[in-house]
């Protein structure tokens, strides 16, 4: 009896007390597990060499633009997928002209070297025709527009491009367009490195 007592006396105290100092706050664990994988290819292993550029074939009073460069992309998923890229430049902050191109790094002197842009073209998505379109909200709309360094990227129907398609197998060309700034703003007294590099991020949607 005394035992009994003894443990509706604990649950009565336990139930009365005052909630004066109790707060709470709610945890929420959310994603999607997709049974589809995908695998995005570069052609030459992804790299764009310029080889050696003598300073005195850049021009002085404004930007050099290089010769452009096509890489083959491709992406092979195991089934149609939506899905979008999220670039990452890794020389971010050192795009000579605007942040919406890519950056080539700097000088040993600290200037920004130039930078660098990419063109999606001839798009092609399960034998079908498509577009390049981007978002420039993260995500929220799409909309026909380049693929610049601070859009999300994804590919479009031709008659719709509000919403990336779903896609099993994607190939492209990437156009890649290359300029250095004029020389009157750079100090080439060495050598000095084009060093452009970027990620480009798949995620699902």
């Amino acid at each position: 009896m005394n035992k009994t007592l003894s443990a509706l006396c604990t649950a009565l105290l336990l139930t009365t007390a005052s909630p004066a100092f109790a707060a709470s706050t709610d945890l929420t664990v959310t994603g999607v597990i997709t049974p589809s994988a995908c695998t995005p290819t570069l052609s030459g292993g992804g790299i764009v060499d310029h080889g050696k550029i003598s300073a005195k074939d850049l021009r002085p009073d404004n930007p050099t633009a290089l010769p452009k460069l096509t890489l083959q992309m491709a992406v092979n998923c195991d089934a149609p997928v939506q899905y979008y890229f999220s670039p990452i430049d890794h020389r971010a902050g050192t795009a000579w002209g605007t942040s919406s191109q890519f950056g080539l790094g700097r000088t040993n002197a600290g200037e920004k070297l130039g930078s660098f842009m990419v063109d999606a073209l001839n798009m092609r998505a399960d034998g079908v025709d498509v577009q390049h379109i981007a978002s420039t909200d993260g995500g929220k709309t799409w909309i026909k527009d380049y693929w610049d360094a601070d859009n999300l990227w994804a590919v479009g129907a031709m008659d719709d491009t509000s919403m990336p398609l779903r896609v099993k197998d994607l190939t492209l060309d990437l156009r890649i367009t290359t300029q250095i700034a004029s020389t009157r703003e750079l100090t080439l007294t060495d050598d000095v490195l084009i060093d452009g590099s970027a990620t480009l991020q798949l995620k699902y949607l």
